[in-house]
């Protein structure tokens, strides 16, 4: 240690020059996380900067700062899309929505604080620090990171809340209340700055980040990823957006888009538990002493297992169970398996835990044990019971009838040494089959969804294999037969039922992350057939969310908006999505 502060000092008198307390600031976070994450590359080289300045890839004088600032940006930026996800997951039953019976009091507006201050006040400063300092001193990749994870975030923004300040935003002092932009000027803004960050990553003689935490300084994956970030966005914009078709032939034409878990845009935990906790946020909250917080959704829980005839080859990757008897419960702990099965559901839904199925009383209580589509009673003692996060993506544990509780001290798994998964090659496999069979562009739709299951599977499994008990993996015949009855359901259906086919498959390819569901489902209202509310009144469908309080009470040209129906300015549909 003692060693480690006299580097500290010998970088702090090199750098007296620079903006001291941003450094150190930074600097001081990137050592704890350096000691405590073996996981992240390149921690060493900082030690040595004093030793390197005449490399013109190492961190130098001239770029120091900038890597400090650009490595919280990416911390933060993790933080944020983390947020994201949680504050959108129950509303596509990805998880159990339980803060509300109706779509309007789910979330309080004062819910959305945490993701608006992350945002604004943390994230988004910062990369304006990096794009400022890598512009003026021809730092491209620094530069055109900055730009995709902004344009990401301001397009996220949008997603969310729809108008959002942009143009008068991080104004500090000269402007305490900035206005709003429109989403679609918004959208297109960063639109703009994918083609810049392009333009930044096309240079010659780049410099290396010292932490690149996403692609390890591989120029041609950032490349792959502003180019598909550009796809996604004409997907978004389909709607509303007459030239989406060709822009999207175009970019398909050109290649260099994410086509490989190689170029998957992810973050990687690692698996120190404390000083600091870097573990996946699911691991935290669901391996410790107390139990998972978090109940998952019997919807989607019974999609995996129950709904085809092939059981999904993820399941096992995705949940681990607790407690696989439920029967025998008391209605305290339990209070579903007392309730009559709901009178406004199609009667093969499942309700209560996952495997509870109206009319199958034998294929009741597997132990897939979650909550229903808004139920918000209160909390029972069942987290010693209730689904946890399994191994996929939140470095859990694989389920191999375990049957008992997680509440382990973190010595689970893998430790919580999971993924965010942010834009991963399967998912750009399956808007790519949305975009062939709604705006015909040149993929098949087919293929493309058929690349899309496999890679998911493929993903996975490859992801859980540390943990994985071979006598309960799922083997090659499963995979395969999974597969074809995925597209045995495409080719017998209307096109209507194919684009229905690909929105569940990349549904239930999206665990752990809210965002791209919650776009999919308001894009096209698919896929069907998911649980309704439990309240027969479920008001309309959170077509935005909530302005954050903060946000409201503190800047005067913020109004809150009427309701959650108000809709993004690409989704046009015209009612908003069923129930």
């Amino acid at each position: 240690m003692c060693q480690l502060l006299s580097k500290l000092e010998a970088v702090s008198d090199l750098l007296s020059n620079l903006k001291i307390s941003i450094l150190m600031k930074i600097f001081n976070k990137i050592i704890i996380i350096c000691l405590a994450l073996a996981v992240l590359p390149g921690c060493g080289d900082l030690f040595e900067l004093e030793e390197n300045l005449d490399n013109p890839n190492a961190v130098g004088a001239e770029n120091a700062e900038l890597d400090l600032v650009m490595n919280n940006a990416m911390l933060r930026f993790v933080e944020f899309v983390d947020e994201a996800s949680d504050e959108t997951l129950p509303y596509v039953r990805l998880a159990a929505m339980t803060g509300g019976n109706r779509y309007d009091n789910q979330d309080s507006p004062a819910s959305f604080d945490l993701i608006w201050f992350n945002g604004y006040a943390e994230v988004l400063p910062d990369l304006n620090l990096v794009i400022e300092t890598a512009d003026a001193g021809g730092f491209g990749l620094h530069s055109g990171a900055a730009r995709i994870m902004k344009a990401y975030v301001m397009m996220t923004f949008v997603d969310l809340f729809g108008d959002v300040p942009f143009t008068q935003a991080f104004q500090g002092t000269d402007n305490f209340n900035p206005s709003t932009d429109s989403g679609a000027e918004v959208y297109a803004a960063s639109l703009a700055m994918l083609d810049q960050a392009i333009t930044d990553l096309s240079g010659e003689g780049l410099v290396s980040m010292a932490n690149d935490l996403f692609y390890n300084n591989n120029v041609a994956n950032w490349m792959s990823l502003a180019n598909t970030l550009k796809l996604r966005y004409h997907l978004n914009t389909r709607l509303v957006n007459t030239d989406a078709a060709a822009s999207i032939n175009a970019i398909l034409s050109a290649g260099n888009i994410i086509e490989g878990s190689t170029s998957d845009f992810q973050f990687q935990y690692g698996n120190n538990r404390s000083t600091p906790d870097a573990r996946h946020p699911y691991y935290s909250d669901g391996y410790e002493d107390g139990g998972p917080t978090w109940y998952l959704s019997n919807n989607y829980m019974w999609l995996l297992f129950g709904e085809k005839d092939t059981e999904d080859p993820r399941l096992r990757y995705y949940f681990l169970r607790q407690d696989c008897n439920e029967f025998d419960e008391d209605a305290f702990t339990l209070d579903c398996n007392t309730k009559p099965y709901p009178s406004h559901w199609p009667s093969n839904l499942p309700f209560c835990t996952a495997s509870g199925v109206s009319g199958d009383p034998d294929d009741l209580y597997q132990g897939y044990w979650g909550r229903d589509h808004g139920n918000d009673d209160g909390i029972p003692p069942d987290d010693l019971k209730r689904t946890a996060w399994g191994v996929y993506p939140a470095g859990g544990k694989f389920d191999n009838d375990f049957c008992s509780g997680v509440s382990n001290g973190g010595t689970d798994g893998l430790r919580g040494a999971g993924i965010q998964p942010i834009i991963l090659s399967s998912f750009v496999y399956f808007m790519r089959a949305e975009a062939a069979l709604t705006l015909g562009t040149s993929d098949d739709a087919r293929t493309m969804l058929e690349m899309g299951v496999a890679e998911s599977i493929s993903k996975v499994m490859a992801f859980g294999a540390a943990d994985a008990d071979p006598a309960f993996m799922p083997d090659s015949t499963q995979v395969q037969d999974y597969v074809d009855e995925v597209l045995s359901l495409f080719d017998s259906g209307s096109d209507d039922d194919k684009l229905d086919v690909v929105m569940k498959e990349y549904f239930l390819a999206l665990q752990g992350n809210g965002v791209e569901a919650y776009n999919g489902y308001r894009r096209t209202c698919k896929p069907s057939g998911l649980q309704p509310t439990l309240a027969t009144d479920s008001g309309d469908f959170a077509r935005s969310l909530w302005y954050p309080a903060n946000s409201v009470n503190s800047n005067s040209s913020i109004s809150q908006k009427a309701g959650v129906s108000q809709p993004v300015f690409w989704d046009t549909n015209a009612t908003g999505c069923a129930q």
